[in-house]
């Protein structure tokens, strides 16, 4: 499913919030997994502007992947969204897990985040990159056929290089997963991906053509 939508960061603000309301009417916790990005800052400076957060109850906040720094970091997924989403706190019935991705052992610190996460995450929310990458699961990576593993100390082809970064046994288990596609170039990711759904390591993106899609630009079937 796709929307190409003007005001994309109000539909998906709107979307997290039923599904999460959904999760936490049949149990008394949702785990919500999020995301870094410049995609990401913008939906969470618009989700805490419209004050969304308020309404939310009973949610536990994992991160899909994070960069090898401190969490004071700029760079930092888990600092971003204290300074975007959380920038008024954390409501007081929800948690944030943030990923110990500053551990000297990125290896060690990737399975004490695995040992963390719950069986399966309720909502998934998800950015992918001009070349297809979503988390830190990035084009040829091996990593894209794991099958075991949850959570994977992996390299990246820009800096910061070293990031930790859930795997698709994390993604393709989650209940409900939204993805943003901004921008003309994003937007082509989706149209190329439809052309050869099996492909994965081309575009990794190919492992959540069946989520539901935020685009804010036309793209060609």
């Amino acid at each position: 499913m796709q929307h190409t939508i003007p005001a994309w960061s109000e539909l998906l603000s709107d979307a997290l919030l039923v599904a999460i309301s959904e999760v936490t009417h049949s149990k008394s916790l949702c785990s919500v997994m999020l995301t870094g990005g410049r995609s990401a800052e913008g939906l969470y400076r618009a989700v805490a502007e419209a004050g969304v957060l308020r309404r939310f109850s009973g949610v536990k906040f994992f991160f899909g992947d994070e960069r090898c720094v401190p969490p004071d970091h700029p760079d930092s997924n888990f600092g971003l969204a204290m300074r975007t989403l959380f920038r008024d706190g954390v409501p007081p019935s929800c948690e944030v897990i943030r990923m110990g991705a500053e551990h000297p052992d990125a290896d060690a610190a990737a399975a004490a985040y695995e040992a963390l996460l719950p069986g399966r995450i309720d909502v998934l929310l998800l950015s992918v990159g001009e070349d297809g990458h979503i988390a830190s699961l990035f084009p040829g990576s091996s990593f894209l056929f794991e099958s075991r593993r949850r959570v994977v100390h992996v390299m990246a082809p820009n800096p910061p290089l070293e990031r930790l970064t859930v795997t698709p046994v994390v993604i393709t288990q989650a209940h409900k997963v939204f993805v943003m596609a901004l921008g003309e170039r994003k937007a082509s990711v989706y149209e190329r991906a439809k052309l050869a759904p099996e492909d994965i390591s081309e575009l990794p993106a190919r492992l959540v053509l069946n989520a539901t899609w935020f685009l804010d630009a036309p793209f060609k079937y």
